[in-house]
C-alpha cells in the first residue's frame, strides 16, 4: 500500500479532510498553474496592458493571462479579469484635439497628466487632471448621439474614451480605434469532468472589483442547455440556473470598491441546501437551483446567465468536494 503524501491528499485523507480539489493561487504565485487540481486555460484574442510587477503598465500577449499589480504599493493583485472594450481616442499616448463621433451611451473618459480636456458637441464638461501617473483622472457621462470634440491642452496621457459607465485597462492606439477582446478563463473536458461533484462542493474566493452597485459573475457553470451563475459578487449575492432564479440578499458587511473581500458558497444538493458567506458573514441559506442539472464547465470571472464579466482582480480561487457547514464558510472568508 502506498502511504505517500501525495496520495494522502489527493485520496482526500487525513490531511485533506475538506476535500480541497482545486487551489489557484493568482496573487502568490503570478501563474495559472494551479497548486492543486487542473489548471485552468486562458484566452483572449487581442493583446492588453496590466500593471507589472514594477508598477508600470505593460503589455500581455494574445491570450496572455494578466497578473495585476497596484501601481504604489506594487502589491499583486491577481488575476485581473475584464470585459471586451474599445479605446475610440486616436494617438492616445500623447492626447492632441480630436472630433469623436459617439452615440448616446454612457461613455467614460480615462487620463494620466495635468492637461485639460474640455469636452464640446455631443457633451459639455470640462476635465482637470490632476496628477501623472499612476493618478488617473476619470468622468464618467451619457453624450447625446453625434460629433464629440476634445480639445487638449497641457499633459494629457494614456488617454481613453470607452463606452462603459466605468475605466478600464488602458488600452493603446495611434492611428485607430483598439479593441480590447474579453479575458476567457475556464475548465472543460475531462479537467471540469474529474473536479465537479454532484453530491456536494464549496467555491471559496478573494476578489476586488471597483463596481459596488451591478452585478457581475465571479463564476458559472454551464452545460449544453443548463448555466447557473452560482457565485454573484456585488450589493447582493445571486444564484440562479436557467430559468430559475434564487436571490440571497447579505445586509452586512457592505462590500467597499477595489477592497478584497473572500467570499464563499457551498452547495448541498443531497440537502437541497446552498450558502453563501461574505467578509466572514453569517452564512445565509436558500434552496438550491442547482439541483438535477448538467453542467460539463467551469468559467472563472465570468456570468453568463445574469452577469457580465467580473471586471476585477481574482486573488484566489479554491473549490471542495465537499458542501462545507456555515461555521466553516464563515470561517474561511474572515478578513
Amino acid at each position: 500500500m502506498n502511504y505517500s503524501l501525495g496520495n494522502m491528499l489527493s485520496r482526500g485523507g487525513a490531511l485533506n479532510p475538506d476535500g480541497l480539489a482545486l487551489d489557484l493561487q493568482f496573487a502568490a504565485d503570478k501563474t495559472l498553474t494551479a497548486r492543486r487540481g487542473p489548471t485552468p486555460t486562458f484566452t483572449r484574442a487581442s493583446t492588453a496592458t496590466f500593471v507589472g510587477s514594477n508598477g508600470l503598465i505593460q503589455s500581455a500577449a494574445i491570450d496572455a493571462p494578466r497578473f495585476d499589480h497596484d501601481p504604489v504599493t506594487l502589491a499583486s493583485k491577481g488575476l485581473l479579469i475584464e470585459e471586451s472594450r474599445t479605446n475610440v481616442l486616436i494617438q492616445s499616448d500623447t492626447l492632441a484635439t480630436q472630433t469623436i463621433t459617439v452615440t448616446a451611451a454612457a461613455h467614460t473618459l480615462s487620463f494620466y497628466g495635468t492637461g485639460t480636456v474640455v469636452l464640446s458637441g455631443a457633451h459639455i464638461a470640462t476635465v482637470t487632471g490632476t496628477g501623472a501617473y499612476p493618478t488617473r483622472t476619470t468622468l464618467t457621462f451619457t453624450p447625446t448621439a453625434g460629433n464629440l470634440i476634445l480639445t487638449v491642452t497641457g499633459s494629457v496621457r494614456q488617454a481613453q474614451l470607452e463606452v462603459g459607465s466605468f475605466p478600464t485597462s488602458y488600452i493603446p492606439t495611434t492611428t485607430a480605434a483598439v479593441v480590447r477582446s474579453a479575458d476567457v478563463c475556464s475548465i472543460t473536458g475531462s479537467d471540469f469532468t474529474e473536479l465537479y461533484s454532484t453530491t456536494g462542493l464549496t467555491f471559496l474566493c478573494e476578489v476586488s472589483t471597483g463596481l459596488p452597485v451591478s452585478n457581475y459573475g465571479i463564476l458559472s457553470l454551464t452545460g449544453i442547455f443548463d448555466i447557473s451563475d452560482i457565485l454573484i459578487f456585488s450589493g447582493l449575492l445571486l444564484n440562479s440556473v436557467s430559468a430559475n432564479l434564487n436571490e440571497l440578499t447579505l445586509s452586512s458587511p457592505t462590500r467597499t470598491a477595489n477592497v478584497f473581500t473572500k467570499v464563499a458558497v457551498s452547495e448541498d444538493p443531497i440537502a437541497n441546501n446552498m450558502s453563501i458567506s461574505l467578509g466572514g458573514s453569517d452564512a445565509v441559506s436558500m434552496a438550491d437551483s442547482n439541483a438535477g442539472f448538467s453542467f460539463d464547465n467551469l468559467l472563472i470571472g465570468q456570468g453568463l446567465f445574469f452577469a457580465g464579466p467580473f471586471n476585477g482582480h481574482i486573488k484566489f480561487m479554491r473549490y471542495y468536494k465537499k458542501a462545507l457547514p456555515n461555521s466553516k464558510i464563515k470561517l474561511l472568508t474572515a478578513p
